[in-house]
């Protein structure tokens, strides 16, 4: 028997690459339809957060400062955004954690004490590690103006009201140490003006 090439070989893989770019292009359309509202939605979750941290703000602006992060590379605050009004300032934040990058969002007002933190976005372990980003933890730093120690569990030494999750402390103090970052990213920038 004849063997006919084309129909064998070419003809599959011809289909294939047709198959494929079809896809691709259906991907594509589909990408550049959702892309701008998954954009607006994580805008607005990120503005509801920070009227949640900040409920003294009125509406928030992106500050162009220059972004502090540690020699080590632990925490690298990502974008400070101030309240229109001056009431203060909501300063997002990633640290290392557990699970890797954990971000969380600090509300400091004019007066630079902390009015709320919110985790946004971790891969810690779901139960144990997670305890760091419940409100019942992270609400020990309202009212706070002042950290001595980038550690949970140091700083919970020196009798300050912090206090640590045993079994979870990689996770405790990569929330503490974001709020440490974001005061002195507030100080670095002589507060709100």
């Amino acid at each position: 028997m004849k063997s006919n090439t084309f129909k064998e070989y070419i003809a599959p893989i011809v289909v294939l690459v047709g198959i494929c770019l079809v896809i691709s292009f259906a991907l594509a359309e589909t990408n550049s339809v959702t892309a701008p509202v998954i954009e607006a939605n994580d805008k607005a979750a990120a503005d509801q957060a920070r009227t949640e941290l900040l409920p003294d703000g009125d509406a928030f602006t992106q500050a162009d400062c220059e972004l502090l992060a540690t020699e080590d590379g632990k925490v690298t605050v990502k974008d400070v955004y101030t309240a229109d009004n001056g009431a203060g300032m909501v300063i997002t934040v990633g640290t290392k954690s557990f699970g890797g990058e954990l971000t969380e969002m600090i509300g400091i007002d004019k007066d630079g004490k902390v009015t709320g933190v919110k985790v946004t976005k971790h891969n810690d372990t779901a139960g144990l590690g997670t305890k760091a980003h419940d409100p019942s933890f992270v609400k020990q730093y309202i009212g706070m103006d002042t950290l001595t120690k980038t550690s949970a569990k140091e700083e919970s030494k020196t009798g300050d009201g912090v206090t640590y999750i045993t079994g979870a402390s990689i996770s405790s103090n990569a929330v503490h140490y974001g709020v440490y970052e974001a005061l002195a990213q507030f100080e670095a920038m002589g507060g709100v003006k």
